[in-house]
């Protein structure tokens, strides 16, 4: 029914904003946190607590409008469509770039290293590029192997007799040397490029890791800006060692009244 061909849409629209806006405020939000508060050094309180949700706000602006241009003006002849292959390079770049760092700062047995998830992060993301240009890909989802059967046939070139037919040679038998038949071997790489890049950032983060730890003795191979981790409890932390001044204040008050009123007491008796 069409009302039930309507709703379907509306759901894929719903579905569909609410990944865009989800990747676009994380985007603003990774930028102001971890890209902003790096340029303190350079220039002090460029961002702070107070202005820290206004400037991951501003930076969803120019997120938003580069998403809308990529969206708007960019075409695939993927069998997924445009819009499904943006989707399909968009997880392959996280599994390249996000997956082994993230998981290597939670489970490293040691102190995992900046220089360690940074490598990762670039080797990763490069793999993943230059493989998606440099593989074979023609959307049959078929490697190349060499047997017969994993021959592009195609459609037939000619509506003539083959060589063995029993018919007129020159009029209807096919000849391939005026109607050759190209039977191009399948080949599609499609899905190598993901794991090999998935593969080289957990193998780059386990051998730099593996380096400043145990052959370099702890020390880092290399500094770059924004090794230094900001602090994000330093607001509560402040709040909490001000907090505790106060109470050893009010104690103090306390034991100078306790001490005045018993002298009092004292000269009294």
């Amino acid at each position: 029914p069409t009302f039930a061909g309507g709703w379907c849409l509306i759901g894929i629209v719903a579905a569909s904003m609410s990944t865009a806006d989800g990747a676009i405020l994380a985007m603003g939000t990774a930028f102001s946190h971890n890209i902003m508060r790096q340029f303190d050094a350079v220039i002090p309180n460029l961002v702070t607590d107070n202005n820290l949700l206004l400037v991951a706000r501003l930076a969803t602006i120019p997120f938003a409008l580069i998403s809308t241009l990529i969206a708007a003006y960019y075409r695939s002849s993927h069998s997924a469509g445009a819009t499904g292959y943006l989707l399909i390079v968009a997880f392959d770049v996280v599994l390249a770039t996000v997956v082994a760092p993230l998981f290597g700062a939670f489970y490293s047995r040691s102190t995992p290293s900046p220089r360690a998830a940074l490598l990762s992060v670039l080797a990763g993301g490069i793999t993943r590029i230059v493989l998606e240009f440099a593989l074979p890909k023609d959307g049959f989802l078929l490697l190349p192997f060499r047997d017969d059967e994993f021959l592009d046939y195609g459609p037939g070139v000619s509506d003539k007799l083959p060589a063995w037919a029993d018919a007129n040679i020159t009029t209807d038998i096919w000849n391939p040397e005026t109607e050759p038949c190209d039977q191009d071997r399948f080949s599609d790489y499609t899905g190598v490029d993901s794991l090999t890049a998935f593969v080289v950032s957990v193998l780059t983060f386990l051998l730099v890791q593996f380096v400043e730890t145990s052959c370099n003795g702890g020390k880092p191979l290399f500094y770059f800006p924004g090794c230094t981790p900001y602090d994000k409890n330093a607001t509560t932390t402040t709040a909490t060692a001000g907090e505790e001044i106060d109470e050893k204040e009010v104690e103090g008050d306390d034991d100078e009244e306790a001490e005045k009123e018993e002298a009092a007491a004292e000269k009294t008796a």
